[in-house]
């Protein structure tokens, strides 16, 4: 009998009864179990030995949603894009610094080995930043939609519920993948991609111009979606997509 691929998933840093502990929402796990992979939780460590012997027996990483990239991390990419960075580092949330350092090792150690790489929300950011990207801090604050464009709230609904459509590039990987032009998906961010980071094309756009998901054409699989499709993975489309991960991180075994 085969082996499922093993696939990492990051954690969130959070506190139970008083204690420390690591946190990953059931519908990640979900998803990634019901398209026939195995999934791993990471904990967060400052031991990169220990996250390299994690790849060196993976097949693929997903990197998760959750609290905001420590805008220290791109700020010198702003600066160089013409942006003042300072001011709209207030707007910035809850921040794990710990975390941020572990995926950007995850994300390089993974990429040097070939494996198949997953961005969900945070993790489609952390993928963007960690090649020169930047961030907007806060959405509301610093984005405003083209003349015309319709005007989206991205964390309207923070339970899962779909909020707004995204136009799918047709000739993207993403577009392949789910055999759509048009996406509904729902919207659980206040921050989003600013400018694309080296080797990275967007191949969704949601209706007030905010891009929601980025691809390395030239990587065998490594896609970022600003949405959550795991709230949704057992319905099509969104099943494609972790079907297709998966698949991926069977071939690269």
């Amino acid at each position: 009998m085969a082996h499922r691929p093993l696939i990492l998933a990051t954690a969130s840093l959070t506190t139970y009864l008083g204690e420390t502990a690591f946190r990953l929402c059931e519908n990640y796990a979900d998803a990634i179990v019901r398209a026939g992979g195995l999934p791993v939780v990471l904990p967060l460590t400052e031991r990169s030995d220990v996250y390299d012997e994690y790849l060196d027996r993976a097949d693929g990483l997903m990197l998760t949603g959750g609290a905001d990239i420590e805008p220290a991390r791109y700020r010198s990419a702003l600066e160089r894009c013409g942006v003042e960075a300072l001011s709209g580092e207030r707007l910035v949330g809850e921040t794990t610094p710990l975390r941020d350092a572990a995926e950007l090792h995850l994300l390089f150690g993974a990429e040097q080995r070939g494996l198949p790489i997953l961005g969900i929300c945070r993790g489609a950011q952390i993928m963007n930043i960690a090649h020169g990207g930047t961030l907007y801090h806060d959405l509301d604050a610093q984005h405003a939609p083209a003349p015309g464009a319709l005007a989206i709230v991205h964390n309207e609904y923070m339970d899962g519920r779909i909020s707004h459509t995204v136009e799918i590039k047709g000739e993207s990987v993403l577009g392949g993948i789910l055999g759509e032009s048009e996406l509904a998906v729902n919207s659980l961010h206040h921050q989003a991609i600013r400018d694309l980071g080296a080797g990275y094309a967007a191949s969704a756009i949601a209706p007030d111009g905010v891009i929601e998901a980025i691809e390395r054409p030239d990587a065998p699989f490594m896609l970022g979606v600003q949405w959550h499709p795991e709230y949704h993975a057992s319905t099509e489309p969104m099943a494609r997509l972790f079907n297709r991960f998966v698949e991926a991180c069977a071939q690269a075994r």
